[in-house]
């Protein structure tokens, strides 16, 4: 008596597709990550240096001096030394809010908050 084995192909074949696409994208979101990871870390990189490399009293003082209007100048002194340094790096640098967070050591909301108060702070100083 000849015993065989029914072989089901399709259903091998899906199965073995599906093994690859796991695979597949096992795979994408490793090299994804692994380049994310570089970008952050080259990010943070380069925030050490500029953090080592600008005292931040010396770097406030500078950039306030560069401003030609003397009220607004006034109006950047009133703020506080967090604010001054957020409205430096957002808008005389050109940083953005996840950026200045990592160069702060704070939180993405945080440097929301700051830069919205100390705007807010600065116009209404204006506008006496």
């Amino acid at each position: 008596m000849n015993v065989t084995n029914h072989i089901d192909w399709d259903e091998l074949l899906k199965r073995e597709d599906k093994l690859l696409a796991n695979s597949d994208r096992k795979h994408r979101y490793h090299f994804k990550s692994m380049d994310s990871m570089s970008e952050e870390l080259l990010f943070q990189e380069s925030v050490l240096k500029y953090q080592e490399h600008e005292p931040e009293a010396v770097e406030s003082e500078d950039f306030i001096e560069t401003i030609k209007n003397e009220k607004l100048a006034n109006a950047l002194r009133q703020l506080t030394p967090k604010q001054r340094k957020a409205l430096e790096l957002a808008y005389w640098k050109g940083y953005k809010h996840w950026e200045i967070a990592t160069a702060m050591g704070c939180k993405r909301n945080t440097v929301t908050e700051l830069l919205a108060r100390a705007l807010e702070r600065v116009s209404r100083y204006m506008a006496d």
